[in-house]
């Protein structure tokens, strides 16, 4: 036990300076406007089916959770720019803040992403496979979150002035202004998904591709800017790395003292069911999200759970990007869930308002989490193709 404690600390290590990679370029995308570029981009695409604006939002999360990673990160940004949209066009912001919420939590499932970095360090999980396994996942994810909120909308009479006709001179001039954003997640997954580099180098890449953009092509930021931006980057990333590096020495303790294997044992002694087993960790991750934040909760249940879930045979991937989606209904839930107080702030909304259409969400994402549970093959598929 002591050995597999050693090989934990020196896996942290290994991961502690990618969070701050990721979230350095979260914070040079927040002061150069490719969030409004993004935006822009998903509303000419899909703006103009029924309830365009909903599907905006989930399209945009998606797309910005190919950038920065981070949950709170991406929901200020995405609520500041389409709540008062939004309203506009007949979407109250009792239901506007927590679907803004919910499409600033997919950052958390689709790669690169934090919480697959702190998962990677407490099991032995490469973080490339995680990254590539959100893909799908995530974006099924996102489908979900669109049907419920379709049916929402329906029922509640919302996006009444939700009408927009589709302009192909539109999408093309949107997509001409957002190319440079859009080729930041297709670098960092698409090097990551050929092989072309790691995970650390994907970040670094990352990090001097967004400065480039932001100083040489948009010109949004000056050279005087970025010392204020390498500082909102590491206050971000200090709380983080921090919870990485400690998290090493509580699984290792957890490790001598055989603990994961005493509750395996507990579990399995009562069922052998793979979709049980994920089932009861899925309720306590929920329960568990209400009132812890997310990387906490990973770092004090994961290594308990993570081999009670591989004893039943369950696959090891979609045990992690279940936890992420875990980590993202957390993230919405009150009396703690971050993403939608800020959400609720930056929406001037009262947060017990917006229980009626929090739930809903987690709902869709609870049966996210049946379907991986059922058909696991679909986070494992695109890291078995790959190969890494």
């Amino acid at each position: 036990p002591i050995e597999d404690g050693e090989v934990t600390i020196t896996r942290a290590a290994g991961s502690i300076t990618l969070p701050s990679r990721f979230m350095l370029v979260g914070a040079i995308m927040d002061r150069s406007g490719i969030t409004e570029m993004l935006v822009n981009f998903a509303k000419a695409c899909i703006g103009w089916i029924r309830y365009g604006m909903v599907y905006v939002t989930i399209l945009a999360g998606i797309l910005m959770g190919g950038i920065s990673g981070s949950a709170t990160a991406d929901t200020a940004a995405l609520s500041g720019i389409l709540i008062p949209t939004m309203e506009r066009q007949g979407y109250p912001r009792n239901f506007t803040a927590p679907l803004q919420a919910s499409a600033g939590t997919l950052g958390v499932i689709i790669p690169p992403s934090l919480c697959m970095i702190v998962l990677g360090s407490v099991t032995n999980l490469q973080v490339s496979k995680l990254f590539i396994a959100g893909i799908i996942p995530g974006c099924i994810v996102g489908l979900c979150i669109g049907i419920i909120s379709f049916f929402i909308c329906r029922s509640q009479g919302f996006g009444e002035s939700d009408t927009m006709r589709f302009s192909l001179k539109l999408l093309g001039k949107s997509t001409k202004e957002a190319v440079w954003a859009l080729l930041i997640p297709v670098i960092i997954v698409g090097g990551i998904l050929a092989g072309v580099f790691t995970p650390t180098e994907a970040s670094v890449i990352a990090v001097v591709y967004t400065l480039f953009v932001a100083l040489m092509v948009t010109k949004t930021i000056r050279l005087k800017d970025i010392p204020a931006i390498f500082c909102d980057a590491a206050r971000s990333t200090g709380t983080v790395m921090f919870v990485i590096g400690t998290s090493a020495v509580w699984s290792w303790i957890l490790s001598y003292a055989n603990i994961p294997g005493m509750l395996a044992d507990a579990i399995t002694s009562f069922t052998q069911s793979p979709f049980v087993v994920m089932m009861i960790i899925t309720v306590i991750f929920l329960i568990g999200g209400m009132f812890i934040d997310g990387t906490p909760l990973i770092i004090m249940l994961v290594p308990l759970l993570y081999p009670v879930a591989t004893a039943v045979g369950f696959d090891p991937l979609a045990f992690g990007i279940i936890i992420c989606i875990c980590n993202a209904m957390g993230a919405i839930t009150p009396p703690v869930g971050a993403a939608l107080f800020v959400a609720c702030a930056s929406g001037g909304v009262k947060l017990e308002k917006t229980f009626k259409y929090v739930y809903p969400i987690v709902i869709a994402e609870l049966i996210s989490i049946i379907i991986l549970c059922i058909i696991p093959q679909l986070a494992s598929f695109l890291p078995s193709v790959v190969g890494r």
